[in-house]
């Protein structure tokens, strides 16, 4: 040991036994404090990580209000097969454009067999295309089909409207169904699908939002495959059993989550589609034309569905629904027969 390191270690301590005794208290109170500060109360950029670990997301907060979008595979399925329908269509619309034939059965004045092959493609790919589509969405759902026992109409809304859009390009047969003839196969197949998706993630506020773009789908498919039937004046026992059918296989679509069992959605159904098959046999016979008829039919339709969800749905009858589907038809038949 080197002279005076001694006593310089000892000057050092006599030093620390003379701190101030306000200078040792606050130290204690620093360290106090220090030892009251947690993991919990730091901001998540200041927690400390271990080596390797993956950093934290701050919270975003939770969702906002309204049906939120999907990233399913099977919305992105549906989208693209909705467009290789509209391509077919449009193909169809511009091999349907030319001068008509002596037929007097206007979607017959410039089709032939292959048209109507294609035609006949372009619907049962739509038909398997969204139920295949609706079916991947619902696998990448945690819980599936709700009920795996139910009978998949995903199909509905697509054909009909597929087979619309090829009815209405070759009864017009013009340049402007080379536009209107696709627009109506992709809002029928992607309308549908995106609808389904829609209720299937829908929460309980945004519910009644899905529910409408849903109705706004079916009633529009149902409007125009009503109009494209009547507007080609087939014999009353054919258009009335294609009439009933398209608003059977719609009301099957519309009423397909209603607490009911599917035999009885099944008879209300054909119940529906017996209503708009007895209104054609009157409508054959009145002086009308144009898409004045398939208005007729859409009221029908319109009237019937309502009522068997509104009984489904509450089980009662509001002043309201009166109103919506006792007046309402009943003013919308009497414009209809004083333009007709």
């Amino acid at each position: 040991m080197k002279p005076g390191s001694g006593r310089r270690l000892s000057h050092e301590a006599a030093e620390l036994e003379n701190r101030s005794p306000n200078l040792v208290d606050a130290e204690r109170d620093f360290a106090a404090v220090d030892n009251d500060v947690h993991e919990d109360d730091l901001p998540a950029a200041e927690i400390p990580r271990t080596p390797n670990s993956a950093p934290v997301r701050p919270d975003m907060g939770p969702p906002a209000p309204g049906p939120q979008s999907t990233n399913q595979p099977g919305s992105g399925l549906g989208l693209v097969i909705s467009i290789a329908i509209s391509a077919i269509v449009f193909v169809l619309a511009i091999y349907a454009t030319g001068s008509p034939t002596t037929n007097p059965l206007p979607l017959a004045q410039t089709t032939n067999a292959l048209f109507w092959a294609v035609a006949t493609v372009a619907t049962v790919g739509a038909g398997i295309g969204a139920v295949f589509a609706d079916r991947s969405a619902a696998r990448n759902d945690a819980g599936g089909y709700p009920n795996p026992n139910s009978t998949p109409t995903a199909w509905i809304v697509p054909v009909v409207s597929t087979v619309t859009a090829a009815i209405l390009v070759a009864t017009f047969h013009n340049t402007t169904m080379i536009i209107a003839g696709p627009l109506i196969a992709f809002f029928g197949n992607a309308g549908s699908l995106l609808s389904r998706d829609l209720l299937d993630d829908a929460d309980d506020a945004a519910h009644q939002t899905a529910t409408t773009i849903q109705a706004l789908v079916i009633h529009s498919v149902g409007f125009l495959a009503l109009s494209a039937i009547y507007l080609n004046k087939l014999a009353t026992p054919t258009t009335a059993i294609l009439a009933g059918a398209v608003a059977a296989l719609l009301t099957a679509e519309a009423l397909d989550r209603s607490p009911v069992t599917e035999a009885r959605k099944l008879t209300l159904a054909l119940l529906a589609g017996g209503a708009v098959a007895a209104a054609v046999a009157p409508l054959m016979w009145w002086p009308t034309h144009g898409w004045t008829g398939g208005a007729v039919l859409f009221v029908v339709f319109y009237c019937a569905v309502g009522i068997m969800q509104t009984a489904l749905d509450r089980g009662d009858f509001r002043v309201r629904d009166a109103i919506e589907y006792g007046v309402v038809p009943a003013a919308a038949f009497l414009v209809l027969a004083v333009t007709a």
